[in-house]
């Protein structure tokens, strides 16, 4: 992989963020029922439609609707036009030694896009540049860069970090990310979030196929669903400091989560099924608890897309 740093100058809005379960619930959203569910075996798939949006559609969509848990964007930038600021000051990023165990190949997911943060980062991806998750912090484009053929995206210690979204929202698909959450402190949550392209929050869904904070020893997939905000999760123990894939398949029938290939969430109930389209989101979410955080990152090796 390439070396090379990006900073990002477009911005997109400031997406809403999932809620952690137990310890990592925000306060300010009210969760009606939680259920946990366990993997069960992989089913056949329907057939996905596939759809795509302009970038600057989807910003706009993106824009218009902020919910009570997450303030818009406090201004958008243009495209950049330069190369970027260098980061002589950081450490370069790990580099991901091969692609690991898949649930696309195990699957036989056919390819259809995404970025590999080979020598910089595609321009179909929009920055937040605001207030951070329930208003704590600030989203910043100078938190997220690419190193050594990985994306970057980094708290400092007064609670600003980054997040940002696809320009693409589609109706059925299968995402899967290569990431890493290096020990960091607790207060910072990595997740890799599809979020509702076409539809408000809570209305339109939201799946963390990948969410934890940078001092655990498991992460979690939750699915949202219902104007009540509903959720069914799954847990699994690992060590998120090492490279992992973690994938989400949406069909028509149902919500399926994998890490390095194995199934670890399933949900058919057609009720829980995200209603519009969907986007992938990258975000490293600041959540207050115990003081000034120590600076933390984490890293996403590529973003593919499937059908």
């Amino acid at each position: 992989m390439l070396v090379a740093t990006v900073v990002l100058t477009f911005a997109g809005p400031s997406d809403e963020d999932p809620d952690l379960a137990a310890a990592l619930v925000s306060s300010d959203t009210a969760q009606a029922r939680q259920d946990t569910t366990t993997a069960a075996p992989p089913t056949s798939t329907a057939q996905e439609a596939i759809g795509s949006s302009a970038l600057a559609d989807a910003a706009k969509a993106a824009r218009e609707r902020a919910t009570t848990t997450t303030r818009p964007p406090a201004t958008t930038n243009a495209p950049a036009t330069g190369s970027g600021r260098a980061a002589t000051n950081r450490p370069a990023a790990p580099v991901s030694i091969g692609d690991g165990i898949q649930a696309a190949t195990a699957k036989g997911w056919q390819l259809v896009g995404g970025d590999e943060f080979n020598g910089g980062l595609s321009d179909r991806w929009g920055t937040y540049d605001g207030a951070g998750h329930a208003g704590n912090g600030r989203r910043t484009p100078d938190a997220i860069s690419v190193r050594n053929g990985a994306l970057v995206i980094r708290g400092d210690s007064d609670g600003n970090t980054g997040g940002m979204a696809w320009d693409t929202g589609q109706r059925y698909g299968k995402w899967e990310m290569r990431a890493k959450f290096p020990a960091g402190d607790k207060q910072y949550h990595p997740v890799l979030i599809l979020w509702p392209t076409d539809m408000s929050w809570p209305e339109g869904g939201e799946v963390d196929f990948a969410e934890t904070n940078s001092a655990a020893d498991d992460v979690s997939f939750f699915l949202h669903y219902s104007s009540s905000n509903q959720q069914k999760s799954a847990k699994t123990p690992l060590d998120i400091t090492q490279w992992h894939n973690y994938a989400v398949e949406w069909t028509p029938d149902a919500v399926r989560g994998f890490i390095d290939g194995r199934q670890v969430f399933e949900s058919t109930a057609g009720n829980t099924l995200p209603p519009g389209k969907m986007h992938p989101t990258i975000q490293l979410d600041y959540f207050p608890d115990g003081g000034s955080p120590a600076p933390t990152e984490m890293f996403v090796d590529w973003m593919r897309v499937y059908r």
